[in-house]
């Protein structure tokens, strides 16, 4: 009987390079993203006062809508139209269902009637988590997020 010879059976293995690839890609994607969401509600607004307020919850995830003085509405760094504000809104509410959620930030400038749309096109798709962020009136400088 003739013995198989080690040296000439062929390695069986998976190569795990493209696994590899596939994980630092994936890595970059979560930083680039988590930035973009820390980068979204930090855009500097003059926040309106408010005497109470709660904290953000921290372990929701709100879309954040910046509305500044010249009654721009940016989400994701960008300007949007009416049109344009309920279409991302749909995809929030067909991704994160009942419970999307949303925070509103505007200066402290800018007039309801640029708000009014915003809470209007989140009611009618049925989002009901809305906060506004404030600031305290008591500090000038410390922005909150409070559920108003």
């Amino acid at each position: 009987m003739k013995l198989p010879d080690p040296r000439s059976r062929a390695t069986v293995g998976a190569n795990m390079t493209p696994m590899i690839d596939v994980v630092f890609l994936l890595i970059i994607f979560f930083l680039v993203s988590s930035h973009l969401a820390k980068q979204e509600s930090r855009m500097p607004l003059d926040l309106p006062a408010a005497r109470t307020s709660a904290d953000a919850d921290t372990e929701r995830q709100a879309l954040t809508i910046n509305i500044n003085t010249d009654a721009e509405v940016l989400v994701l760094g960008k300007s949007v139209g009416e049109a344009d504000l309920r279409a991302v809104l749909a995809d929030h509410v067909t991704r994160d269902g009942d419970a999307a959620a949303i925070r509103i930030r505007t200066d402290r400038n800018a007039e309801y009637r640029t708000v009014r749309p915003v809470l209007r096109t989140a009611a009618a798709l049925g989002i009901t988590d809305v906060s506004l962020s404030v600031r305290s009136a008591t500090s000038t400088n410390v922005p909150t997020a409070g559920n108003r």
